[in-house]
């Protein structure tokens, strides 16, 4: 378990590094509106990502563990699963980059290609990590963003780009260099995988997607709850100011996503694989764990960023921060809290129960979204900053209810 953390933790630092850089690079070469345009675009087809591929994701780490002995064969189906998705999310991205934010057609293009390899390197950097092959899949994403902002800089520095798309096409170049390296040079790159022949099974496909589907609403949801802010403060004030928003925010979330995503990355399979195996009260210690670690971070983090955050915003974004304190401690706490609720909601997921965790979530978005329609007008984005906090307060109240009930049930002992 603290290999696969550190194997994790080491793999997250260059693209943690890679995109605090880009938020960095991007904010200052192409401005605060082209990078509003960009944190819009970026998160809409995040949304599309998860519509058409979170169920397939999630129940690639439920159920793959669950058939040792017809693995390759339960892994192709998934692949094929996982092209369909993708070839579904081009139709959803073609239409909400033609119709919504009103792209060019070159544009669309390659935002609709960069959703199709998108799905397919998510397939598999799930594979490893439901495998537990944490080198592996810290290899594929390290080559990606390394190729990402390598490129990136290429086309700002040598051809003088300096519109949104150009993160765009550095993105989708580094996808289709990371998938020829995978097939080409990695080890056991294609092991598994039989592209020849179409596995479909109708069973397979409906337990699938009984029990990804209600999550993966759960997921749209919750990346919704994250974003919406975004989209209100763009309808009432402008791109650079979404962009000033995003940039800060983007940041903080990068961070706290850095240093806790190598526990939940390793923390996942084992709590799985324990429940499946019947020991639950060795899953619910290592949520606890996992937690624990989880708050420790946030503390650090917390007391470090709020110290230099006047350095960070003055010398490195150059940007002006309204009511800074107050931005700055509350998209801290509610980022941190926000994963630490990832492993809070885990007993609901294994129990079987993601409408619950629906339900919560819907709770908490309605009060974001209503909460930011009224106090963005009169306050502007500080306000969004203060109700992300409130918001993710409100989805862990619901969540520990749900729990206190079950295990007065006698569930998760």
């Amino acid at each position: 378990m603290r290999k696969d953390v550190l194997i994790y933790f080491g793999g997250k630092i260059i693209p943690a590094a890679v995109n605090l850089a880009i938020i960095v690079l991007a904010v200052r070469f192409l401005g605060k509106e082209e990078y509003g345009k960009y944190s819009l675009v970026f998160y809409a087809t995040m949304l599309i990502s998860t519509l058409t591929f979170g169920w397939i994701q999630q129940s690639i780490l439920r159920f793959l563990s669950a058939y040792p002995g017809d693995q390759i064969l339960v892994i192709n189906r998934f692949f094929f699963l996982t092209v369909v998705s993708a070839l579904a999310a081009v139709i959803i991205g073609l239409t909400v980059c033609v119709f919504y934010f009103h792209l060019s057609w070159s544009n669309t293009i390659v935002v609709s290609a960069y959703i199709f390899l998108y799905n397919i390197f998510l397939f598999h950097l799930t594979l490893n990590q439901t495998n537990r092959k944490s080198l592996r899949y810290a290899t594929l994403e390290g080559t990606y963003n390394l190729a990402f902002i390598i490129l990136f800089l290429l086309l700002i520095l040598a051809f003088n780009q300096n519109l949104f798309i150009v993160l765009f096409i550095a993105m989708l170049s580094g996808l289709v260099l990371t998938e020829f390296l995978r097939m080409t040079i990695l080890p056991e790159g294609r092991v598994g995988l039989d592209h020849t022949h179409i596995y479909f099974n109708a069973g397979f496909n409906k337990t699938v997607f009984n029990f990804g589907f209600p999550i993966t609403i759960w997921l749209f949801i919750s990346y919704l709850f994250n974003i919406s802010d975004r989209f209100i403060i763009k309808e009432f004030s402008s791109y650079e100011q979404v962009g000033t928003y995003s940039a800060i925010k983007d940041f903080i979330i990068k961070i706290a996503t850095f240093t806790t995503i190598p526990i939940l990355l390793a923390y996942h399979p084992m709590i799985v694989e324990k429940w499946n195996n019947n020991r639950k009260q060795e899953a619910m210690k290592l949520i606890r764990e996992g937690l624990n670690y989880c708050l420790l971070i946030a503390l650090a983090v917390l007391i470090f960023f709020m110290f230099f955050q006047n350095i960070f915003y003055t010398y490195i974004l150059h940007l002006e921060v309204m009511r800074q304190l107050l931005v700055s401690a509350t998209l801290v706490l509610s980022a941190f809290l926000w994963q630490a609720a990832m492993l809070l909601h885990k007993p609901l997921e294994l129990l079987l129960k993601p409408r619950l965790m629906l339900m919560a979530i819907l709770c908490a978005l309605g009060v974001n979204i209503v909460a930011n329609l009224v106090f963005v007008p009169l306050y502007g984005y500080p306000a969004s900053a203060l109700i992300s906090l409130a918001s993710v307060v409100i989805y862990i109240i619901v969540i520990f209810a749900f729990l206190f009930r079950f295990h007065k049930q006698g569930l998760l002992k």
